[in-house]
């Protein structure tokens, strides 16, 4: 922000949830506020594999969407080995979406990898 901007003139580059632009000090406590930015987390056990799906709300502009829209909500897949961004969304609505879709998509991947394990150890 220019150093003679008011004080309450939104930064470029922050954000409120609701796509908003946001001032310095409000994007300083929503990002402070990691509870209040996750809004979904599942963790999914197949076997012995354990991977987390979290979805949250960036604050930041993590680029701009076809739409021309901000995106501020981001759906990241971890486990030991690995942390990988597989979603990004410009609202809330489309986040949890996104969110449902990749518990499914990842769930169903290491089902079928767990089973296809078994099946290799069953083989002579």
């Amino acid at each position: 922000m220019p150093e003679n901007a008011p004080a309450d003139h939104p930064s470029v580059g922050y954000y409120r949830s609701d796509g908003r632009p946001a001032t310095a000090e409000e994007a300083q406590r929503l990002l402070l506020d990691v509870r209040g930015r996750l809004l979904a987390q599942d963790v999914i056990r197949v076997g012995a594999v354990v991977v987390v799906v979290s979805t949250w709300f960036t604050v930041v502009d993590l680029g701009i969407a076809a739409n021309g829209r901000p995106l501020l909500w981001q759906t990241i897949v971890s486990d030991l080995a690995m942390h990988a961004d597989i979603g990004q969304y410009t609202s809330r609505e489309q986040a949890v979406r996104g969110h449902a879709q990749a518990v499914a998509m990842i769930s169903g991947r290491l089902r079928g990898l767990v089973a296809r394990a078994a099946l290799d150890e069953v083989r002579p």
